[in-house]
């Protein structure tokens, strides 16, 4: 209980030191004569905050860099979060708020982005997200740092048909997931359709979806008890109990699934999961690690250490969302400095930055491609290739077990 409250308070000091009063702003100087203002439609206080508040730490950290060392003339940048609290009812009206609020783009989570959809495309509303969801590719008004969950999962089953050393006998694949939220939906339909596609590969277990309330789980684990690999897709505490289960109830072999399951809330197994439980966990990634030797990590950590207490920290360096913010920072300011060459600051507007971020061109070490949109359709995500890490407890890290490639139904 005492690692779960020291847990929150670091979660609250970073939510409140970047917060106030809901507002926050960076870049500009006492000449700013232009405000673009940046909605961020998350959930900061529910099942996610833990990966959605580092996140926003990390970009809001880039826009204070770049203010304090390189400021864009005559152009204040001013970030707008408003609380979901995971709760899909909530969302739409975050969008009012934000348009009454004059935002200029706008970030939200990929299902939101998708219930959201048919609004923001009808206003000409902008979105620029870090995730992305399946169903959202082919929006012309969105663009997002990483791809699609889904892609990581095909990955994950090309590479367990690849490595499996005991055929004839097929692995057995099985999901759980939380019922009712589409960004996990669609990844079980992703795997069971892949899976149910390749018969001689592999044994289909089934499905297990539970509500996002869910905190036992010994139903859900007594039906995979006998599974090669469960694919988990969920967020937050309920991942985390599903693990401290599965494991106390003698389940030994692999847990898979994308970055945002496991990579993302990695802060939350280390304060109440075992090293040894960990280990056998494979995540699917489009990005870096904390650790790896390249100028790009090399800058956030600099600067997380700069801006950040030992206790944020120690937090920081559990988690994807620092670096995965400093990255949407670095394609963010980067486009508001394009836009501004190509309409000028007083025309400067969030649909000349989102044409602007369409146009990025930007190879960053640590990467497994050049931030750049390829001429082809279905694709408005920056980081398009995927590699595996596994945790190690003898090295109490992710390992990567797989060099960066494109996913199978996204190579040419």
């Amino acid at each position: 209980m005492m690692r779960l409250r020291t847990l929150t308070l670091v979660l609250l000091c970073l939510l409140t030191a970047t917060l106030p009063g809901f507002l926050g702003c960076a870049g500009g100087d006492e000449g700013t004569t232009k405000e673009i203002k940046y909605g961020w439609i998350w959930d900061f206080t529910g099942r996610a905050a833990s990966a959605v508040t580092q996140t926003y730490v990390g970009f809001r950290d880039y826009l204070r860099m770049v203010s304090e060392e390189d400021p864009i003339p005559g152009v204040k940048l001013t970030v707008i979060p408003y609380d979901t609290q995971s709760d899909p009812s909530k969302v739409p009206i975050g969008y009012e708020w934000m348009k009454n609020e004059g935002a200029d783009i706008l970030s939200a989570a990929p299902q939101d982005t998708e219930l959201l959809r048919s609004r923001f495309e009808a206003d000409g509303m902008p979105f620029y997200g870090l995730s992305n969801i399946l169903s959202m590719v082919d929006s012309e008004w969105l663009t997002s740092l990483y791809g699609p969950p889904e892609l990581q999962l095909e990955c994950q089953l090309e590479w367990i048909s690849e490595t499996w050393d005991k055929y004839p006998t097929r692995p057995k694949i099985g999901f759980i997931g939380l019922a009712g939220v589409a960004f996990y939906v669609s990844q079980e339909k992703t795997v069971r359709e892949w899976v149910l596609d390749h018969p001689d590969q592999f044994e289909w277990l089934g499905s297990e979806m539970a509500p996002s309330t869910t905190t036992s789980w010994a139903v859900e684990v007594g039906k995979m008890k006998n599974a090669d690999f469960i694919f988990a897709s969920m967020s937050g505490p309920p991942l985390v109990s599903l693990v401290k289960e599965a494991r106390s109830r003698g389940y030994k072999n692999k847990f898979m699934g994308p970055s945002e399951t496991y990579f993302s809330f990695y802060m939350l197994f280390r304060q109440s999961v075992s090293p040894a439980d960990l280990d056998n966990i494979i995540a699917g990634t489009y990005t870096p690690w904390w650790g790896e030797s390249n100028s790009f990590m090399d800058q956030a950590d600099e600067y997380a250490e700069k801006y950040h207490s030992a206790s944020e920290l120690t937090a920081i360096h559990q988690g994807t969302g620092q670096f995965n913010g400093w990255a949407a920072g670095m394609i963010f300011v980067d486009a508001v400095r394009r836009a501004i060459k190509e309409v000028g600051v007083d025309d400067l507007d969030g649909e000349a930055i989102h044409n602007a971020i369409k146009e990025t061109d930007m190879t960053v070490p640590g990467w497994g491609n050049p931030w750049k949109l390829p001429a082809k359709e279905n694709v408005n995500y920056f980081a398009q290739t995927v590699r595996l890490v596994q945790y190690k407890s003898e090295v109490d890290n992710w390992v990567a077990i797989t060099d960066f490639e494109f996913p199978p139904s996204t190579r040419d």
